[in-house]
This record gives C-alpha cells, sequence and structure tokens, in this order.
C-alpha cells in the first residue's frame, strides 16, 4: 500500500490473532489433546507432525503463555509429550527449538 509516496506495510490484526490462539488452545485443552502446567506443555504426539507445524505449535502456545498466563518473553517453556513425557521442544530467549519430531511412516 502506498501513502502519501510512501510504501506503507499494514500490520496483521494481533488482536484477531490473539483471540484465535486462546480459542484453539481452551478447545484442545478440552479434548485433552494439551496439558499445561507452570512452563511445561504437553502435547498428544500427532500435533507434534513436521517442523513447520512443531514450531508453529511452540510460538502459539508460547504467546498464549505470555498472555494468559503473564510468562514473561524470555522465559523458557518446555513442550513435552503426554504419552511419554519425553521433552520434544522447547522455547528459551525467544529462539524456538524442536528437538524431536515423531515418524509419521
Amino acid at each position: 500500500m502506498i501513502y502519501a509516496n510512501k510504501k506503507v506495510n499494514q500490520k496483521k490484526n494481533s488482536a484477531k490473532q490473539n483471540a484465535l490462539i486462546i480459542a484453539n488452545v481452551k478447545e484442545l485443552e478440552q479434548r485433552n489433546m494439551i496439558r499445561m502446567d507452570i512452563d511445561t506443555v504437553y502435547l498428544q504426539p500427532q500435533l507434534w507432525k513436521d517442523k513447520v507445524t512443531a514450531l508453529n505449535w511452540i510460538n502459539c502456545l508460547h504467546r498464549y503463555y505470555m498472555l494468559k498466563r503473564k510468562l514473561k518473553s524470555s522465559a523458557p517453556l518446555y513442550f513435552k509429550d503426554m504419552a511419554t513425557n519425553e521433552l520434544i521442544g522447547n522455547i528459551l530467549n525467544k529462539k524456538a527449538k524442536v528437538l524431536i519430531l515423531n515418524d509419521l511412516s
């Protein structure tokens, strides 16, 4: 978009995105697909399909924790497999890392 001879980037509607994240997390929690602890999220293995999906989950759940649980943006958040209790990912200092991916073959 060009305004007054300057290119202007429109920001995404973050309030709308945040509301969607909160609604999705609550629905998954009701369906027992995720369980949340103080600094750990336990996930069902089928949610952790590939690296792109896993990184998206990490970022969305981190945003949820910052909004609803008042987690600091630099605080660590850990992700574990609900079935095996094995660490599968984390976010430390705003850097998401996927440690284990499920083999769907």
